[in-house]
């Protein structure tokens, strides 16, 4: 089977030493070449080192694109024939503007791609122009290029997807401390249909610890083709292995592509920026406690059971019961009508068969039906409520597998998501927990189990509350949290709007998606 053989390039970045950096990366890159990589990544910052405190103080480390680094990985470049990514600080000339950024070489020497750090450090770092081409052609297809903490939120990597990448490479100077770096690689993996490839420096920064700071490679599945830690330098290679035709595959990609309704995502684009106090701005219910209750139960009899109990406990705070997607009668619905009328709480659950379809009950409500399937051709938006002190989304959980219509519904306000399905695997945990960096909380429930999922603080990892099948878990969330919201607005919102454009690799005229592998 033809691969395309990839080298990272895990390398300690010493910090305001270029001379030796550049040395050591240099060497890297031959000894890759010689190792028969086609492809080879350095870290971000990699001839700097990172923490820079003013422009005054990383000045003397700034190199232009015709200034030392590159020239000498142009005659890597060309001496080796393969492809070599390296990560500087940046100074444009005639501007004086300093920029985080990444250079791709093609086997030419030529520099096929230049990308600047969107999230750019606020002392020195001019932000990139997010409607610049991330994206660069290939023999074995289109890859695209994100620095660190670019690929933190979701949309960035979409953006890529969206271009035609295949396979998105990561410099990266991310220390293992609070949210671990892999969990965010792998769900961008998964939910883009694509190679990730990131590849992290090791060593001691003048403030960060990097001795264990991971480079990993995940396939289109999320599954880890390689995932290392290593205080030393290392070249670690990885053999990507390649279609008949020798391309990078593209299926994964334009079926989860083709998969987005786009009816669902178009408030991803609203500026908040200049508002203080979202709930007067968005008219939202008063922020306060609010119950949720995931109940993966099936029993009727067991749920009505949970329920009265539940109640006894939880008088005066307004809950939402979780139920897992199932076949139930038209007799328990009225039953949980009613319910919900006689104790001022809401109910929430997927009925299967033929009145397949989301519900939603709560007091003095009738029971909402909407046969919803996500993916379809329909001009029907996913359903919003509000509930107590809440605004609440209700979702298939196909929807958690794209970032899009989650952001969207936390820019119109929403607190919590609630899902209830079949069933849920990991790799959907591990997505439903992504979900919450974009400002929401997250609830799924199924017959095999559930959890809840409470969006992070700072750069900390999102809480998880999981339960397993006929068991039960709660989660008391206090809306003044979810309230929080913060978003990365520099995204080329024409594209993600704008349906499917995405090219595919270097084929030029293809602005539709079509299936390029089976």
């Amino acid at each position: 089977m033809p691969f395309l053989r990839l080298a990272l390039l895990h390398a300690a970045a010493a910090h305001k030493q270029p001379k030796a950096n550049r040395t050591l990366l240099l060497d890297l890159f031959r000894r890759a070449g010689d190792a028969g990589a086609q492809l080879a990544l350095a870290p971000e910052m990699a001839i700097s080192g990172y923490s820079f405190s003013s422009r005054d103080d990383i000045a003397p480390y700034t190199e232009t694109v015709d200034g030392p680094t590159l020239a000498s990985l142009e005659e890597i470049a060309r001496s080796y024939g393969m492809y070599a990514c390296i990560g500087l600080a940046e100074r444009e000339q005639p501007t004086n503007m300093f920029y985080n950024s990444a250079f791709v070489l093609a086997p030419s020497g030529e520099v096929v791609c230049r990308y600047r750090k969107i999230n750019a450090e606020h002392r020195w770092a001019c932000p990139g122009n997010p409607r610049d081409d991330n994206t660069f052609a290939t023999p074995w297809g289109r890859m695209g290029l994100l620095i660190c903490s670019d690929s933190y939120q979701s949309l960035p990597s979409r953006i890529s997807a969206l271009r035609g990448a295949d396979l998105l490479l990561i410099p990266a100077n991310w220390p293992p401390t609070g949210l671990d770096p892999r969990e965010i690689w792998r769900a961008r993996a998964m939910e883009n249909g694509i190679h990730v490839a990131a590849c992290n420096r090791t060593g001691m920064d003048l403030h960060m610890d990097c001795r264990h700071g991971p480079s990993v490679v995940y396939n289109p599945q999320g599954t880890p083709l390689l995932e290392h830690t290593s205080p030393e330098n290392r070249i670690l290679l990885v053999d990507l292995p390649l279609t008949e035709n020798n391309r990078l595959p593209s299926a994964a990609r334009l079926d989860c592509l083709q998969q987005r309704n786009l009816t669902d995502i178009s408030s991803c684009y609203l500026n908040l920026a200049g508002i203080t106090d979202l709930t007067a701005f968005l008219r939202l219910p008063e922020p306060g406690p609010l119950m949720i209750d995931c109940v993966a139960i099936t029993s009727m009899e067991a749920i009505f059971a949970h329920l009265m109990t539940f109640q006894a406990d939880q008088e005066n705070i307004s809950t939402v019961h979780l139920l897992p997607a199932a076949g139930y009668s038209d007799r328990f619905l009225d039953e949980l009508r009613q319910y919900c009328a006689e104790k001022g709480q809401a109910v929430v659950l997927t009925r299967l068969g033929e009145a397949e379809g989301l519900y939603w009950m709560q007091a003095d409500e009738p029971v909402d039906y909407r046969p919803y399937q996500y993916g379809e051709t329909n001009d029907q938006q996913l359903p919003m409520f509000d509930f107590g002190p809440a605004r609440l989304l209700f979702a298939p959980l196909a929807t958690l597998r794209h970032p899009e219509p989650i952001l969207a519904a936390a820019k119109q306000g929403c607190d919590l998501a609630l899902s209830s399905d079949r069933c849920l695997s990991p790799g959907e945990q591990l997505l439903a927990g992504v979900r919450t960096i974009d400002n929401i909380a997250v609830a799924v429930c199924t017959a095999q189990g559930g959890g809840i999922w409470i969006t992070p603080e700072g750069h900390q990892r999102w809480e998880e509350h999981l339960t397993g099948k006929k068991r039960t878990c709660r989660y008391l969330l206090d809306t003044g949290r979810t309230r929080k919201k913060r978003f990365q607005d520099r995204v080329d919102y024409q594209l993600l709007l704008a349906g499917n454009p995405c090219p595919l690799g270097d084929l030029p005229g293809k602005e539709r998606l079509v299936r390029q592998d089976a």
